[in-house]
């Protein structure tokens, strides 16, 4: 497998086990057997594989249907489906290479939802507490759900180019977004609008134009963002920028790809799955509601610490480091029974915010690490590790049974081998000489009185070695 190139090494991926190192690592060194079984931190695709499944479970679990809605709702004890939830419900599944038993359903309820008038408003999708009115935080959740290769249905393709008309439509003349257009242009909303073009096929220009706005909204004190242009950087907005800005070929140089990285990697704590300054983006929305202006209170959970998982692996961060191992296997073990995580704000409600960005950071790494769902890997130090896939072990097994057999023969026997080498080399000889009329028949016979001694010496040596109970030569 190759990576990209920040990745400052090379590996190899084969259904078999393997060492894989980066070049700037100590060498391999096999008489170091300390090092094998000292192993720095292990992983286990079917663990990962495990945590993912139980998160999907719950979706489906709590999935709801009925009154022409389907999906979840934020806080998925609500009986009633939102807009945003199901999508990102459905965005899920993707993440996770799978599809939903029930998408169809999901689909029609999101274009059943979708505004159509006034006309500068349609195209886009509201939330249950904005009366109607589109906003950015929906529209784009639901283009990324609808986007291919997921959920793609014919029936969703108008819908969805419709939808990628409300985002153009809906950038702010600085070319950043925000809830609609008009309002300060913000760093998630801006990451989310891109990256929901980009998953979906929208307008480079549009695409070009928000990198723009985005790149300069980085903090001038260090290659990280915070939630608008001047503020102080957190992890989240730093990581959700990188993930916009890494798939955009030339959006960032390697160098300034890899600083970023740096500061994200620096302040990632394992088991801290939600930063202190960005648990909750707080914000008010001024919308008109026909002659009235009234107040949407924007509360957006977020948790940084699977976010910048995702966002590292998607750069090219080599995957095999202490840091990110402890990081997957914190997620893995702080899941909740039911399959959610918890929510710092709402601890005793799951919520379907609260499953996305882990079940993201979980596929992303088994992707980097295994070929397919089960595997283990054992990081030996940063950047060598030894992989395993359950796939191989058999194979891997005979291999190795056969290899010492042949090879454990052969040096039990090295003797024999050696003299029936030179008896055969020199017969040949002898018979090609004799084919080419080089030597006759009398110099022939002679020739072969050599081999034939060879063979008695050896037959004579091996019993004698069997009467002392060796083995023979």
């Amino acid at each position: 497998m190759s990576w990209p190139a920040t990745n400052r090494g090379v590996t190899s991926r084969h259904d078999s086990t393997r060492f894989s190192c980066l070049q700037s690592a100590i060498p391999y060194d096999p008489r170091r057997g300390d090092q094998l079984t000292q192993p720095a931190a292990s992983l286990s695709g079917s663990e990962i594989t495990g945590a993912i499944d139980r998160a999907l479970d719950c979706l489906r679990v709590n999935f709801r249907s009925s009154n022409n809605a389907a999906g979840w709702y934020h806080f998925l004890d609500d009986p009633a489906p939102g807009i945003t939830a199901s999508a990102v419900g459905l965005f899920t599944f993707r993440l996770a290479a799978q599809e939903f038993e029930r998408v169809d359903e999901i689909i029609k309820y999101l274009i059943d939802h979708q505004v159509v008038e006034p006309p500068e408003r349609a195209g886009g999708w509201a939330v249950r507490t904005t009366n109607g009115f589109p906003i950015i935080e929906a529209t784009a959740w639901v283009v990324r759900a609808l986007s291919p290769p997921g959920t793609g249905r014919l029936a969703a393709s108008e819908s969805l180019r419709e939808g990628v008309d409300f985002l153009e439509r809906s950038q702010n003349t600085d070319f950043g977004w925000a809830s609609y257009a008009g309002q300060p242009s913000r760093v998630f909303h801006t990451a989310l609008c891109m990256l929901a073009l980009q998953e979906c096929g929208g307008p480079p220009s549009v695409i070009d134009n928000a990198k723009k706005w985005l790149i300069g909204a980085q903090s001038p004190d260090a290659p990280a963002w915070g939630p608008l242009p001047g503020t102080a950087p957190t992890l989240l907005h730093t990581s959700f920028a990188l993930l916009a800005l890494a798939r955009l070929e030339g959006a960032l140089s390697v160098n300034t790809i890899s600083k970023t990285a740096d500061w994200i990697l620096d302040r990632l704590v394992p088991g801290e799955h939600a930063e202190r300054s960005s648990t909750v983006e707080e914000f008010d929305v001024p919308y008109p509601d026909g002659t009235r202006q009234l107040v949407f209170q924007n509360a957006l959970p977020h948790f940084a610490g699977p976010v910048a998982v995702t966002a590292l692996l998607t750069a090219g961060v080599d995957p095999l480091q202490p840091k990110l191992f402890s990081a997957v296997s914190a997620i893995v073990r702080d899941q909740g029974k039911t399959g959610a995580w918890e929510l710092p704000r709402s601890p005793l409600r799951e919520s379907i915010w609260a499953i996305w960005p882990f079940v993201s950071a979980l596929s992303k790494m088994r992707e980097a690490l295994f070929a397919g769902r089960t595997g283990e890997v054992q990081l030996l130090y940063p950047g060598c590790a030894l992989i395993q896939t359950q796939a191989s072990a058999k194979k891997l097994t005979s291999a190795l049974l056969m290899r010492n057999v042949v090879v454990g023969w052969m040096r039990r026997h090295r003797l024999a081998l050696a003299l029936w080498l030179i008896g055969v080399g020199y017969s040949v000889g002898a018979a090609i000489l004799y084919f080419v009329r080089a030597v006759g028949r009398t110099e022939f016979l002679v020739g072969l009185i050599l081999p034939a001694l060879l063979l008695v010496f050896q037959l004579v040596w091996g019993a004698r070695s069997r009467l002392r109970g060796g083995h023979g030569p």
